[in-house]
């Protein structure tokens, strides 16, 4: 228990406000949790937790709010916070698509997973005015053979100004039989980072915070029954690369052995188009270009079939420097 421990900031009701950015199966929801547990428990604070789930299945986005404020402040709100004065981007192509400046405090801190300067993702984001940390969690995370969630936790507990000692028991203690790697890749986030402060130069307007949304399901439009209609809020037949690293596994057709390695890690089987037993290409629509097919696919004596596309989407994958 810490008496002393002070919030870096606060928001006119007393609390401050943390948001993950990442998608489903990254362990942003799995490390809000501890990170809302050690604050609770370890530096007497109080507030609220909200996740909204991400398909992993799906490579759906995943947003999760922490909101801190000290003991005895009333804590009269739930839902997710809109007006972050932490950002933590587990991907910097996120920031674009879910246009992640929104709400964004003045002076905010935000932490992204990136090779990038901190000059270089402020003018992706379009950041008013604060703090941009950047560090390499996926070659962390490879290098250490832990998880992308614990190098951007572990920075953002710096940022918080927890103490390192206490985060790092409770985390050993969380995950004993990962603890090494958990912890290697706790001190590797602190020592390789970037960092750079911006004033607000004019360069960019703070932008508020607005929902938008393409329809609503709700009583004024839900059918008869409360089925949803599956037809106009169907997944079938949309774009969902939204939610992709940008990359697609490169295929060669008269490599492929028809094996069917492929379908047995595709996290959305969609992606695979098969005609008349066979392997065919890759549906966009769906791949969200998780590399696993390239990994799994056996070379032979015709080659590769499934192949990384380029350098960059290998290092996205492996760790691997381009």
């Amino acid at each position: 228990m810490s008496q002393d421990y002070r919030l870096p900031y606060k928001d006119d009701l007393g609390f401050c406000n943390i948001i993950f950015s990442a998608i489903g199966g990254e362990g942003a929801n799995m490390a809000a949790k501890l990170l809302f547990k050690l604050g609770v428990e370890m530096f007497d604070l109080d507030g609220g937790y909200d996740a909204k789930y991400g398909s992993e299945k799906k490579g759906t986005p995943t947003d999760v709010s922490v909101r801190f404020c000290d003991y005895g402040t009333p804590v009269r709100s739930a839902g997710p916070t809109t007006q972050p004065h932490f950002l933590v981007a587990f991907r910097e192509f996120l920031i674009r698509p879910l246009s992640l400046n929104r709400g964004l405090q003045a002076n905010a801190t935000v932490i992204v997973n990136s090779t990038k300067s901190p000059e270089e993702v402020r003018d992706i984001l379009q950041l008013n005015s604060g703090t941009v940390i950047c560090l390499d969690a996926t070659d962390i995370a490879a290098k250490t053979h832990s998880r992308l969630n614990m190098p951007m936790m572990a920075m953002l507990c710096y940022e918080l100004k927890f103490d390192p000692e206490k985060v790092k028991e409770k985390v050993a203690k969380q995950w004993p039989k990962v603890a090494q790697a958990n912890l290697a890749a706790f001190d590797a986030a602190v020592a390789q980072s970037k960092r750079a402060t911006f004033k607000d130069d004019g360069k960019y307007p703070l932008v508020s915070f607005t929902e938008h949304r393409d329809e609503r399901i709700g009583y004024l439009n839900m059918p008869e029954g409360g089925a949803i209609d599956a037809t106009r809020f169907s997944t079938i037949g949309k774009n969902n690369r939204l939610s992709g690293t940008g990359f697609f596994p490169k295929f060669e057709q008269a490599s492929c052995i028809t094996c069917g390695m492929c379908m047995t890690v595709c996290s959305d089987p969609g992606s695979l188009k098969w005609v008349d037993g066979k392997m065919t290409g890759i549906d966009e629509n769906y791949c969200k270009g998780c590399m696993r097919c390239v990994a799994i696919c056996p070379s032979h004596k015709k080659g590769k079939a499934l192949q990384f596309p380029c350098p960059e989407a290998e290092a996205l994958t492996t760790g691997k420097k381009v």
